[in-house]
């Protein structure tokens, strides 16, 4: 689990077999207790997430700059279709569900101006989560694999 007080953007996704597939893309400064909101154990989850339980949180991504850096990327990566930044170059890839397609769009996300140039780290947290990714567009350099 990625350190605390850092500015991060993450990704869920739903452990129930009712709902397979469905995901969730958020920001936080804490993953561990965050992901605990969600599943309930501690208020203040996400009212989008609680009908969907239990999460399992599956990508984190960190190192922004500024806790609007962070938002702005969360907002892109919620809304594909629309940032003005990923629309394009993503283009086809907003109408996939579930984690793959998620990650399919962080991984274009992550070539893009002004992410590729910052030192953000990814770290996959659930074991089969990194198999997914490898036919994706490879990383820029610089982008760390964290543990």
């Amino acid at each position: 689990m990625p350190p605390v007080n850092v500015n991060c953007c993450y990704l869920l996704r739903s452990v129930n077999p009712r709902h397979p597939g469905s995901t969730y893309i958020g920001f936080t400064t804490h993953p561990a207790r965050r992901i605990r909101q969600h599943n309930g154990e501690i208020v203040n989850g996400a009212w989008k997430t609680r009908k969907r339980r239990p999460w399992e949180m599956i990508a984190v991504v960190t190192g922004f700059p500024t806790k609007i850096a962070a938002l702005q990327f969360e907002w892109a990566w919620q809304h594909p279709s629309v940032s003005k930044a990923v629309r394009d170059p993503s283009k086809g890839l907003w109408t996939g569900r579930g984690a793959k397609a998620k990650l399919n769009i962080l991984f274009v996300m992550l070539q893009l101006s002004p992410w590729s140039a910052w030192p953000l780290c990814l770290h996959f947290l659930s074991d089969d989560v990194r198999a997914l990714t490898t036919r994706f567009p490879p990383l820029p350099a610089h982008i760390g694999w964290c543990s």
